[in-house]
């Protein structure tokens, strides 16, 4: 097979996953709400869901309970977890699901892979959900590898993901990728000293994704294409931009 050649000097490619390949939030919504009310407390409007995802299930109901105003013992939350996710592993495996592929996402895996990258998934959720899902929508024959929040290592923005998702593919970090949508990815991208890229399209609706600390933002993830390896060359730097005007950015400023 003739591999296509690379815009960018990379070796691989890592991917989220909620929001960047996968528009799960319809159906972590519904889930959330239905373990919310059964455990008596009120209703999340349409769309807010996709306003707390990212950092695993425990810390959806956290933001949740937050959001309404419940004291978040830790015997309430055990409650709405756990019924949550019975409710949520039910829809990742239901033929009904409202989750969907991102437009562009399977052309783009296949332009990838002919450019001969390796790629792999970092997502902090639950390997119970990914699985499922994975299988689903066919991802795993694009995936070299999956790193997921059942990992024994501490979930993103914690740098660790990456680097353990690099050392598996035999890839330096510098030389990898990461494509995600929020402030979660680009400050564990930025703590592993990897580019990024952030969609525009994803789960970031407390951070503009035109501040978080990323080489370029897309609309498409087809536009991965021709900033890696299409026929117009990329002429932008491939380090990361620390924040804005090249200052540095760190969580405590994105909180």
């Amino acid at each position: 097979m003739q591999v296509m050649p690379r815009n960018l000097p990379i070796d691989a490619v890592l991917f989220d996953l909620d929001g960047t390949l996968l528009h799960t939030s319809p159906d972590i919504g519904n889930a959330l709400n239905r373990a919310l009310t059964e455990n008596g407390f009120p209703l999340l409007a349409p769309g807010v869901a996709q306003t707390l995802i990212g950092g695993g299930s425990a810390i959806l109901i956290d933001r949740a309970l937050t959001l309404l105003g419940v004291e978040a013992r830790a015997s309430t939350l055990d409650l709405v977890l756990r019924r949550y996710e019975t409710c949520y592993h039910q829809l990742c495996r239901h033929e009904d699901q409202q989750t969907q592929l991102y437009p562009g996402i399977e052309s783009t895996l296949d332009s990838l892979r002919g450019m001969g990258l390796k790629l792999g998934v970092v997502t902090n959720k639950e390997s119970r959900f990914v699985e499922p899902l994975m299988w689903r929508f066919g991802l795993h024959a694009w995936f070299d590898m999956i790193v997921d929040g059942d990992a024994r290592l501490p979930h993103k923005p914690d740098p660790d993901p990456l680097l353990h998702a690099c050392e598996a593919l035999g890839v330096d970090p510098a030389h990898t990728l990461f494509v995600g949508d929020c402030v979660t990815d680009a400050l564990a991208a930025q703590a592993a000293g990897m580019p990024m890229v952030c969609v525009s399209y994803g789960y970031s609706s407390d951070h503009p994704v035109s501040k978080l600390p990323c080489m370029r933002v897309i609309d498409t993830i087809a536009e991965l294409t021709e900033l890696i390896g299409g026929p117009r060359k990329w002429h932008g730097s491939t380090r990361i931009d620390h924040g804005i005007a090249g200052q540095e950015i760190s969580a405590s400023q994105l909180n």
